[in-house]
């Protein structure tokens, strides 16, 4: 008798194996395709790699293959998750099902020092009486980053499919420029819940969930306590009910296919995509973890914003649309530049006045992205101008180069705007006077459009996405260097120091070459000196040094503009970022008294860097200690008794305009030639 049952349970065992064989037979080619996936893009052991769980069913199913196919590496990664405070019970409970099935501990993080939810609401209000971006700066993009940072990742692992929405609809497997691996992005829904089924693999039991009622009830509105609906457990997930069970008798029936928190996230129709529930009183359609969170390498918000028009239809409708015409100075030329080939990303615009009062009060865009300077169109007669059905033709040397669609046109705090800014409201600063003297009374935000290759310059320009092509792909460090004046002896070895320190470094050279403070060396005398070392360089170094020359407008905002070189390069592909002494700094015009601490730009570089996703290089001055020593930190220099060699910007200007010698140790004699030759007119007036 017992022999009989044993093989009668062997027998209904083998059964359900060819069944679920047969059923999970689509899968097997999907299966093969994920191992060879994880094989050539993780690590054996998994160091390094942070997978970020929500605790979905896209989400569980990478673990539960992990753990079949790829257990040393599943052990080796950082299973992560983020307890906003406001995850339904049944996330929960998933969360320990999970972890107790596949032996992995999750390394769970709340929002900073909140434990409960009481905690969170005592500290940041009720979570429906904050703003959208402010909740997901606090509960899940602060979380996450200190996450990263904590676990020290290289590459990042989502749950993310190229089914779940438009945004992901050309979601790669691998993302290089970001180091991210999304695995299961060919999968699609179906897929997972067979998955699910025949690998038993644990699910939030919400889905048993189905909320029948009389009648249709808004998405807007089902999050709201006490709706006229019934809820009833069907006693498995929705995707195992017929129709006729997931509605019943009643004339609607909703259903919930996906979950974050218990305000963002309502229940469907069934035919209703699995994301469709999802931040629908919030006007859009992803959290700040895949549009804020920062990673290495990749372009600031995300992605790289690319606003050309490449359709010359296109670019007809839109030139005949416009209001009016209007030809740009040059810091708007440099801006419309940085703007339509993405050295600005995330910006698709010109600021409007939210973005514009956010980033001058809490150098934060609306959305919370650090951005720490005011990016803006300044008019002084915007008569005409109707916000939402205006644009303006944007010209450049008589050449259209943009198209700009007003959406808001408001006159500025231009006081509050210098005071936070640039920390004065004394006209004595260069940028400040001219703010306040010459800036347009009102300012107009809106989209841009990039029209005939966007502005040309008279020097040569490469885009974020042409230097980017340059630069390694391999994941080596990429060091970024800014400077707005001739490169003397002195940056170059910086240079040099900042390639030997960071192992398998690449080095981005990339000055400013648009409008900067009078006494400055003008535009084209600049470019020409660059050029010069460039070719130093290759006599010297060869390989290694990687130069661009970025059409933009100097504001001398010393700390804040720190972090907005920072961010520009990001764009361009660095990971590190030089910042030496009174970076982006300026005096007073009449006392000769800096406006920022010697080191301040340098603070505020590094307290940002690890939300930027950045590393900061920071370097004392440089010092010339006689023939024998050459360059050395000037604290090191000062600490070994070294007489310290040095020749001021004022005596080296004087030297030059009466022809005395200039030593080799000081510049470059090329660079030298150069601004001999040019003259009075190598200054800025």
């Amino acid at each position: 008798m017992i022999a009989n049952r044993v093989a009668a349970r062997t027998h209904a065992a083998m059964l359900q194996q060819t069944r679920n064989a047969h059923v999970l037979s689509p899968l097997l080619p999907k299966i093969e395709q994920f191992n060879k996936d994880v094989q050539r893009y993780l690590p054996a052991d998994g160091n390094r790699v942070a997978f970020a769980s929500a605790w979905l069913a896209t989400d569980n199913v990478f673990v539960a293959l992990m753990h079949e196919h790829h257990p040393k590496a599943l052990q080796g990664l950082s299973l992560v998750a983020i307890d906003t405070m406001h995850l339904f019970p049944e996330t929960l409970q998933c969360a320990e099902e999970m972890q107790a099935k596949y032996g992995k501990k999750a390394l769970l993080y709340t929002p900073k020092g909140i434990s409960t939810r009481e905690e969170f609401e005592a500290l940041h209000g009720h979570c429906e009486e904050m703003s959208h971006a402010d909740f997901d700066f606090v509960s899940k993009v602060e979380p996450f980053s200190r996450a990263l940072k904590e676990v020290n990742k290289d590459i990042l692992i989502t749950g993310r499919r190229m089914d779940q929405g438009n945004e992901r609809i050309e979601l790669p497997i691998w993302e290089e420029d970001k180091r991210i691996m999304n695995p299961l992005a060919n999968w699609s829904w179906s897929d997972i819940t067979t998955f699910v089924d025949y690998k038993q693999v644990p699910y939030n039991k919400r889905h048993h969930m189905v909320f029948r009622c009389a009648k249709e009830i808004p998405a807007v509105e089902r999050h709201l306590e006490n709706l006229p609906w019934t809820p009833v457990d069907l006693g498995k997930p929705y995707w195992q009910a017929t129709p006729a069970e997931i509605k019943g008798d009643a004339q609607f029936a909703y259903i919930s296919k996906s979950f974050g928190d218990v305000h963002s996230s309502v229940p469907v129709f069934p035919h209703e995509s699995e994301r469709a529930g999802r931040f629908v009183r919030q006007g859009k359609s992803e959290c700040g973890i895949h549009t804020r969170t920062n990673h290495v390498g990749q372009a600031h918000g995300g992605g790289l914003v690319n606003l050309m028009v490449t359709d010359e239809k296109v670019s007809r409708q839109l030139i005949n649309k416009t209001t009016k015409a209007i030809e740009l100075n040059e810091r708007q030329a440099c801006d419309v530049w940085n703007l339509v080939h993405g050295a600005f990303s995330p910006l698709k615009g010109f600021l409007g006045e939210a973005d514009y009062t956010s980033v001058v009060e809490e150098m934060r865009l609306k959305e919370k992205q650090l951005w720490s300077m005011p990016v803006t169109f300044d008019m002084d007669d915007v008569s005409g101008l109707v916000q939402g059905h205006s644009s303006l033709l944007l010209k450049w040397k008589g050449e259209a180069v943009a198209v700009l669609e007003v959406e808001s046109v408001y006159a500025p705090n231009k006081a509050k705007e210098a005071l936070n800014v640039y920390g004065t409201t004394s006209v004595e600063h260069p940028t400040v006077n001219s703010l306040i003297g010459e800036t347009g009374k009102y300012y107009v935000g809106g989209r841009i459009h990039g029209i005939n290759g966007g502005p040309k310059f008279e020097y040569a320009t490469k885009t974020p996405a042409e230097v980017r092509a340059e630069l390694p792909k391999n994941g080596e460090s990429v060091i970024a260097f800014q400077n707005r004046n001739p490169i003397h002896r002195a940056h170059y070895e910086l240079l040099v120091r900042a390639k030997q320190d960071v192992a398998n470094a690449h080095l981005l050279v990339h000055p400013t070459c648009g409008p900067t403070q009078p006494g400055d060396i003008e535009g084209k005398v600049r470019i020409a000196t660059y050029e010069a070392v460039e070719e130093e360089a290759k006599k010297q170094h060869g390989a290694g040094f990687h130069w661009a020359y970025l059409p933009y407008s100097m504001k001398m905002a010393g700390p804040r503009e720190a972090i907005m070189h920072m961010t520009i390069r990001k764009n361009f592909g660095a990971t590190h970022f030089i910042i030496g002494r009174d970076m982006a700094g300026t005096k007073s015009t009449l006392s000769g008294d800096d406006f920022y601490g010697p080191y301040d730009a340098m603070e505020m570089g590094s307290r940002y860097a690890d939300e930027l996703g950045m590393k900061v290089v920071s370097y004392e001055n440089m010092v010339y200690a006689g023939e024998e020593l050459g360059y050395l930190p000037e604290s090191d220099a000062k600490k070994g008794g070294h007489k310290i060699v040095k020749l001021s910007g004022t005596e080296f200007r004087r030297r030059l305009r009466s022809g005395e010698d200039i030593p080799e140790w000081f510049s470059f004699p090329s660079v030298v030639g150069i601004l001999r030759k040019a003259g009075d007119d190598a200054f800025c007036v």
